[in-house]
């Protein structure tokens, strides 16, 4: 699979993750596992992030120099989190704040988990990136702005 086709596919998982389309981003996601290596995985989670973080942009706009991104996650002791949301939220954030590092630390990390773990992990980076869009294009709705069909 060249680089061009994986793009797209990530795009159209995506699109389909912000429709409620699961099981076709599901099965887009699978496509790209199966055609794709790990190096290729870690751009694809990058690109997954940077749509979270122009979501973010959308949302709230530019962070000043001296400030950072951050998610909020539910408090564990009310409910324990799956890694794989972990990973997501804590990858989304890494990234959002230009912290490549961290990012290629959490995705080894995720890549040495058992494969369903791995691929829980980056289904759910996409589920978070889709659940901020779906959050975007409804705070357009109610501020009278026209949504965007897609917002990345």
């Amino acid at each position: 699979m060249n680089s061009s086709l994986r793009a797209k596919l990530v795009m159209d998982a995506i699109s389909r993750a912000i429709d409620c389309d699961f099981q076709v981003a599901s099965n887009l996601m699978g496509e790209i596992f199966r055609n794709s290596t790990g190096q290729q995985i870690y751009g694809v989670c990058c690109g997954l992030a940077d749509a979270a973080r122009q979501t973010l942009v959308r949302l709230y706009g530019h962070q000043g120099p001296e400030t950072m991104w951050t998610l909020a996650a539910p408090d564990p002791d009310d409910e324990p989190q799956h890694p794989a949301h972990a990973f997501s939220l804590r990858f989304i954030t890494a990234f959002a704040n230009g912290d490549m590092e961290t990012c290629q630390a959490l995705y080894l990390a995720a890549s040495k988990a058992s494969a369903d773990d791995y691929a829980h992990s980056v289904i759910a980076l996409l589920g978070d990136v889709a659940r901020l869009a779906r959050r975007a294009l409804l705070q357009l709705a109610e501020g009278g702005e026209e949504p965007v069909a897609d917002p990345h």
